[in-house]
């Protein structure tokens, strides 16, 4: 009994190292622009046995939008990414702090395209209007469409760096519903609330101690039962 209790309590200083792991992050990104947040569950792998799955799962929740007046910062308001060209192939993010490349097309701050619904967006110089439909407008010359794209499932994309996701084999993209709009001068806030990020914190630096004292006292019940059949031998 001792050895699966000393299992168990080494299992939860486990899962909360993780779980303080993904707060410390969360919080790290509590300022980058289009970050989701992560949550950690614990779920049973078989019924009414003790091994247990650690999940680490991306809250899509919406972040508070920003205004800055910027012609290139974009935030979408409703579900759906935005779709970038990456070396690794298309991804999806919130991050909409655009800005221009020496040739005139539109990127996202490590320099990745942003697509349109013809490829990447080349915008001529010229005062430039986004629509709510995600229409790019130089002047009064239509240029292209954001490509705003959601997913039936979007908890099954996977979180790839801080702020891009990518759609694992199955999962297919389709349009937004007309709930969604993309803003022209907001950027989206990270959806990581503080207080609460602090609060889980404690409470699982709390448990992993608990658990830790839990160690130390089986350890110290397996010790005293070895010395106890030693003398009785």
């Amino acid at each position: 009994m001792a050895i699966i209790g000393m299992l168990e309590a080494v299992r939860g200083c486990l899962k909360e190292e993780v779980n303080m792991d993904v707060i410390a992050n969360n919080l790290a990104n509590t300022a980058v622009v289009g970050f989701k947040r992560d949550r950690v569950s614990f779920q049973e792998i078989l019924a009414g046995t003790e091994k247990a799955l650690v999940h680490v799962e991306t809250d899509l929740g919406q972040g508070e939008l920003r205004f800055t007046g910027n012609q290139l910062d974009l935030a979408i308001n409703g579900p759906g990414f935005f779709k970038v060209n990456t070396p690794e192939g298309v991804r999806y993010t919130r991050k909409g702090n655009f800005t221009l490349d020496a040739t005139g097309t539109l990127i996202t701050t490590e320099g990745y395209q942003v697509l349109g619904k013809g490829g990447p967006i080349s915008i001529p110089a010229g005062p430039v209007t986004i629509d709510q439909t995600g229409r790019v407008v130089v002047g009064e010359t239509g240029v292209d469409q954001l490509d705003v794209v959601t997913f039936e499932d979007p908890k099954r994309l996977v979180k790839v760096g801080g702020t891009m996701f990518k759609k694992p084999d199955g999962v297919n993209e389709g349009p937004v519903g007309a709930e969604t709009v993309v803003k022209q001068g907001y950027l989206e806030e990270s959806n990581v609330n503080v207080a609460e990020e602090m609060v889980r914190m404690v409470h699982s630096l709390r448990a992993f101690e608990s658990y830790q004292r839990a160690v130390k006292v089986l350890d110290h019940l397996d010790d005293k039962a070895t010395n106890d059949v030693a003398r009785l031998r």
